[in-house]
C-alpha cells in the first residue's frame, strides 16, 4: 500500500472513532502509535513500571525532580534564594495584585509554610502587603521594584537549567509536547484549587466517580499482580 493511501486509512479510522477529530489531533495521534512499545523498560534501564500511565508518571516526575535538582544548584551561584521564592514571585508578577491564599493555592503549598514563605519575602523588602478592601480578613501582596529586580536576575539564573535539560528538543517536539501536557496542567490545577480541603479518597471519587474509581482499582491490582510475577 502506498504510503499516501495508507495515511488516509488511518484517517478514516480515526475519524470513525473521534467524531470531532482535528488534524492537529489526528496527526499526535498517529505519531504516538507509530513510536508505541509496549514497555518503558529501555527508559528505565530496566526498571519499568507495570502499565503506561505508569511509566508516563514515573518519566514526568523524575524529569520534575532533575529540573529541581539543577535549579537548586543554578541557586546556590549567586545569592542566596530559595527555589519556592521564584514560583512565588513570579505568581504575584503576573497577577499584579493578588491575596495571599491564591499564590499559596496556585503554587500547591501548604497554608502555613505558604504564609511563612510570604512573610520572610516581605520582611526581605521583595513584596509588600495591604488589606483587600473587599474582605479585612484578607491580605493582597503585590512585588517591590527589589522584587521585580530579584525575580527578572532569577528568570536568568533559572532558565539555563530548563534548558540543559530540555535545550535539545526540537521546536516541533516541544510545541507538541506543550499541546499534550498544557491541557492535564491546567484541568488538575483547577481540581485542586476547588479540593484543597478535602481527603484524597474524597478527591477521587468526586473526581472519577464509584463506578470508574473501582474499574481503576481492580485494574491496578491486576497489573501489580502480574508485574510481580514476572519478577519472581
Amino acid at each position: 500500500m502506498k504510503p499516501v493511501v495508507e495515511l488516509i486509512s488511518e484517517w478514516d479510522n480515526y475519524k470513525e472513532t473521534h467524531p470531532d477529530a482535528t488534524v492537529a489531533g489526528f496527526c499526535r495521534h498517529y505519531l504516538a502509535m507509530a513510536e508505541i512499545t509496549g514497555s518503558g523498560e529501555d527508559l528505565f534501564s530496566g526498571i519499568e513500571p507495570p502499565d503506561m500511565t505508569s511509566t508516563v508518571a514515573k518519566l514526568i516526575g523524575r524529569l520534575g525532580a532533575m529540573l529541581t535538582t539543577y535549579s537548586k544548584l543554578a541557586l546556590k551561584e549567586g545569592e542566596e534564594v530559595e527555589l519556592d521564592w521564584f514560583y512565588c514571585l513570579n505568581a504575584i508578577f503576573h497577577q499584579g495584585e493578588a491575596r495571599k491564599i491564591d499564590i499559596i493555592t496556585y503554587n500547591f503549598l501548604e497554608q502555613t509554610t505558604g504564609i511563612d514563605m510570604l512573610n520572610r519575602l516581605k520582611k526581605a523588602g521583595y513584596i509588600s502587603e495591604r488589606a483587600d478592601p473587599s474582605d479585612k480578613r484578607a491580605k493582597l501582596v503585590q512585588l517591590t521594584a527589589e522584587g521585580k529586580q530579584l525575580l527578572f536576575r532569577l528568570y536568568e539564573r533559572l532558565y539555563l537549567p530548563a534548558h540543559l535539560l530540555f535545550g535539545e528538543m526540537s521546536h516541533v517536539d516541544s510545541h507538541l509536547l506543550v499541546n499534550l501536557l498544557g491541557p492535564i496542567e491546567q484541568k488538575h490545577g483547577k481540581i485542586l484549587e476547588d479540593n484543597r480541603a478535602r481527603g484524597f479518597a474524597d478527591l477521587l471519587a468526586e473526581t472519577l466517580g464509584p463506578q470508574k474509581l473501582d474499574e481503576i482499582t481492580r485494574y491496578q491490582q491486576n497489573q501489580i499482580n502480574q508485574f510481580a510475577s514476572r519478577k519472581r
